[in-house]
């Protein structure tokens, strides 16, 4: 085993040593050049990977903008190239978002955003006056208020806590959400969005699911383990559902232009295209009716 690896024997989230071991994954990045399996506990239904980084390691791989924890996309990079030339005060913030249906945005309070990203809700909050702090190792995002460790942090200031698309990143998911549980004050809240590995789509395609990316996303919440994990660490559930990346329109455009599509196919006695096609209609409706992705807003409790 490479030393920057550790070998998971339990549950990172219930500690349950039931493990059931399910297909072989191929790293994508051919010079790290490990086989991960993706197991499943019994108990909570928890998917993880089976070898996590160390946090050194893991470390320095964000902090370096790695390739092997960043898909570096076209769309990614041009979004990237924007916010180092624009800066932070001239990027768009976002004027709609699920969890403005939670907080008062007119409210002034104290915010404080794991893994911000680009900036745009975190921005949305710094230009209704909030007193706004965030963690992010990435050199390139600079914003005031964003620190590279949580340390920097005052405990018990924060009225709310953002970590959107980034708890499956953890090495340990309960140290994580410990962590943010002494930075927020008495009642404040936290919203979480992460894959959904109870949905369909998660247990239809995988190992071959898109969520399952090495060494990017190392843990896969269930229902039932996400509500284990934050009542473990002292957060009461107030809203949790699924919820779909796809776009119902298009869906629906591409499906009235389905039928032809595979008349063609059958007509050129393409089956495999026919039966991909097919597939990924089907897919893609469970995944729209469904949800592959999970968003959670729970309370601290003291």
């Amino acid at each position: 085993m490479n030393k920057n690896f550790v070998y998971n024997t339990n549950c990172p989230i219930c500690e349950s040593n039931k493990i059931i071991n399910k297909k072989k994954i191929k790293s994508k990045h051919s010079e790290i050049n490990l086989i991960f399996h993706l197991k499943q506990c019994k108990s909570c239904g928890h998917k993880f990977l089976s070898s996590f980084p160390t946090e050194n390691y893991l470390d320095n791989l964000y902090r370096n903008d790695s390739k092997y924890v960043f898909g570096h996309d076209e769309n990614e990079e041009l979004e990237k190239k924007k916010f180092i030339n624009r800066g932070f005060f001239e990027i768009n913030s976002l004027k709609n978002h699920w969890i403005f249906k939670f907080i008062d945005i007119n409210k002034k309070g104290e915010y404080l955003e794991i893994g911000p990203g680009f900036c745009k809700l975190y921005k949305a909050f710094y230009d209704y006056n909030w007193k706004c702090e965030g963690l992010d190792l990435q050199p390139y995002i600079k914003a005031p208020g964003i620190v590279d460790n949580l340390y920097e942090i005052k405990n018990e200031s924060k009225d709310v806590a953002v970590a959107l698309d980034v708890i499956e990143h953890s090495i340990d998911p309960n140290k994580f959400l410990r962590n943010i549980h002494k930075k927020l004050k008495k009642d404040g809240k936290i919203f979480l969005s992460f894959p959904n590995a109870d949905s369909f789509k998660s247990k239809f395609l995988d190992d071959k699911w898109g969520m399952v990316v090495p060494l990017a996303h190392l843990n896969f919440f269930s229902k039932k383990s996400i509500q284990i994990s934050l009542e473990k660490n002292n957060f009461e559930i107030i809203f949790i559902k699924n919820y779909s990346l796809g776009n119902t329109r298009r869906y629906l455009r591409n499906t009235i232009k389905l039928p032809f599509k595979l008349i063609i196919d059958l007509i050129k006695l393409d089956f495999k295209s026919f039966l991909h096609k097919l597939k990924e209609s089907i897919i893609t409706l469970f995944d729209i009716i469904d949800g592959d992705q999970m968003m959670v807003v729970a309370k601290k409790n003291n």
